[in-house]
Order: structure tokens, then sequence, then C-alpha cells
């Protein structure tokens, strides 16, 4: 029995929401959370099946079984994840065939070791792994599947920090040496809502606004968040961030809503209204905790625990 594995990192998007899919430069960390691919290729006489089952952290929430080479939907746990698995494994195979064997079932487990509520990148994980067991290229499958910009397909294989932009819908994607020293400043917290970057992206294409300079200067503003030498820059270049983006969406400022009270600065990422926030502030760690315990809001990462290349 032949056995292959993929791994690809996770992801969060520090700086360029909504604008990446522009051309604006973005500040992204791979994560140390990310999913796993197993595969087990066994050679039958007949029938040949791929059976998938996804787990998250060890609990299994997902399984099809699927006839070759047809990508014929046998048996599965739920309708909707299974005809995009499918079309996320036709797509591939008109790109290559050849991934998939003549005479062979295959085995599948895929494995997350983060909840998949969260949003630190489900899709493009799996979306990575798949087209690196189909020798294909990421972009595009991602293209052909859940849209976006490419940034969280970038950091799937990334060791570092990265800047990402889009020149003219071509990929660009650069070492940003964001290290902060700062970094025990700064904090994730989950939101407690997922928020669909399909939606987003949807709503964000509707808006009818002249976006050249909000474009230039959060590309700046990329650029020099991972350069900030101090909590107090690293700060103001997160309330000016939030202050284009709540313009260009006419939607009101995450603190302002929500943290009014809040000693320190709070920015959106990626989609606003979900997900995770970036948190920074003088406080500590359990005053951050508890501040945000009284809201509702237990999930509370340091930088340092979940970001992928600190040192």
């Amino acid at each position: 029995m032949q056995k292959q594995h993929f791994y690809s990192n996770g992801k969060l998007l520090i700086s360029g929401e909504y604008l990446v899919l522009k051309g604006a430069r973005a500040l992204a960390i791979p994560l140390t959370f990310g999913q796993d691919l197993q595969i087990e290729t066994k050679q039958i006489k007949s029938n040949p099946l791929l059976y998938w089952k996804s787990y998250e952290n060890d609990l299994l929430w997902f399984e099809l079984t699927l006839s070759l080479p047809s990508f014929e939907l046998l048996e599965t746990s739920d309708r909707l994840i299974a005809d995009k698995l499918i079309h996320i494994f036709k797509t591939a195979f008109k790109q290559n065939a050849a991934f998939i064997s003549e005479g062979h079932s295959y085995f599948v487990k895929s494995q997350m070791n983060f909840d998949r509520n969260w949003g630190l990148g489900s899709s493009s994980t799996l979306i990575n792994n798949i087209a690196n067991w189909a020798i294909i290229d990421p972009y595009f499958l991602l293209k052909e599947s859940f849209g976006g910009s490419g940034y969280d397909i970038a950091c799937a294989s990334a060791e570092n920090p990265i800047y990402f932009y889009l020149n003219q819908e071509k990929v660009e994607v650069e070492t940003a040496g964001f290290n902060p020293i700062f970094s025990q400043n700064l904090y994730f917290v989950y939101l407690g809502k997922k928020q669909s970057s399909m939606e987003s992206i949807k709503q964000f294409e509707m808006l009818d606004a002249n976006l050249e300079s909000y474009i230039s200067e959060i590309s700046e503003i990329s650029v020099q968040m991972s350069r900030s030498k101090n909590l107090n820059d690293f700060q103001k270049l997160m309330r000016r961030h939030e202050e284009i983006i709540s313009k260009v969406l006419n939607k009101k400022r995450i603190k302002k809503e929500r943290f009014s009270d809040f000693t320190g600065e709070v920015k959106s990422l990626g989609g606003w209204g979900g997900d995770f926030v970036l948190v920074a502030t003088d406080k500590n760690y359990e005053s951050v905790k508890s501040y945000f315990k009284a809201k509702g809001l237990e999930v509370v990462f340091k930088y340092e625990e979940v970001a992928l290349g600190y040192y």
C-alpha cells in the first residue's frame, strides 16, 4: 500500500483585508495551526473507490465515499460539503488526471488541529493539500472553488510572515521580516462568529468607490507595520488602517462598536464582523483574557504561540 502525506499552514491577514483584492500589498502570517492530508493507495481488481474522512482535533466530522474515476457520490455525512469536495476533485482531475491511478482505491484522512469555525484556513489548507497531491497550481484550484486573493494559499507553504499582492492578477509573494520586539503585547481574539469569505468578497465587489488612494496608503501601512520598532507606532498604524477600511466599507470600526472601553487598539482581521481581531495593548495576558471573557469571548491567543516563524 503506497502512502503520501501533505501539510499546509493556516493563516491570518494582518493588513490589507478587502483591498488586497485590488492590488494592495498585504501583510500576512502563517500559523502553527494547519491541516494534514494522508493518502493510502491500494491496488484492486474492480470498482475503485475514494474513501474520505475529515477530522478536527481527532474528532471525525465529515466523510464520503466516491466511485473512481467518475467521482460519483456513493455515501456522505453531508451532501453540501460533499458536492463542494467533488467539484474540487473534478477540477483537479481535469488539470492532471494522472494523480488518480487506474485500478486503485484511495483512503484519505484530512486532519486539522484547530476549530474549523475560527476562519484560520480550513478551506485554503484543504485546497493547498489537494493541489499538492494532484501536482497542480493551488491558486488555480482556489480560483475555481472558493475564490479570494490567494494570500491564504501563499501562507499555506510559507515559513515566515509574508507580503502578498496581486500585480495585474499575478501573485507576488515576498518575505516580510515581521518579527516585532513587542510581540508580547499582541494577541488574537476570536469574535465567536465565522465570517464567510465568499460573502464578504461578494459584498466588497459591489461597492462603487474610487479606491486608488486607499490602496496606496494600505500598501504603505503594511510595510510600516512590519518595520515598527515600538508598540505605540504599531497601534497608530492599526488605527489608521481601521479608519481607511471603515470608510471603504461604510462600517464602524470594531473597537468603536464593541470595545470602546479597552485600553489599547483592536483591529479587524479578514471579513469585518467575524473571525479574529488583532489586539495590541500594554496590558498583560491575564488582564486581556479577563476583559474579553467579560465580553463573552474566551478564545485568546498570544502572538508568539500561534505565529509561525516567531523567534
